[in-house]
């Protein structure tokens, strides 16, 4: 049973998503941008691998304000020795 989760949260001061768009982030082949900048793959296939390993990609968004994502993920096998240990190496 995994009981320790890491979170991950990365904000951009940029111009937001709108309110329209942003229950549509997630599907694939949805984009805001000309077909010759993307497909519109790259937040579906996030989406896929994070909930492929137990986890959760969550977005808050204002227009004008920016974007925040936190991706949680399980931490399995990693006792809080294992942990500190880990910190150290890095």
């Amino acid at each position: 049973m995994f009981d320790k989760k890491v979170a991950i949260r990365i904000q951009d001061s940029g111009k937001g998503i709108s309110a329209k768009n942003l229950p549509h982030i997630f599907e694939p082949f949805f984009s805001t941008k000309p077909q010759v900048k993307g497909v519109g793959l790259g937040l579906s296939v996030s989406y896929g691998i994070i909930k492929s390993h137990n986890g959760r990609i969550e977005v808050r968004s204002e227009e004008g304000k920016g974007t925040v994502f936190t991706v949680t993920l399980p931490v399995a096998g990693l006792t809080a020795e294992k942990s500190l240990n880990l910190m150290e190496t890095l």
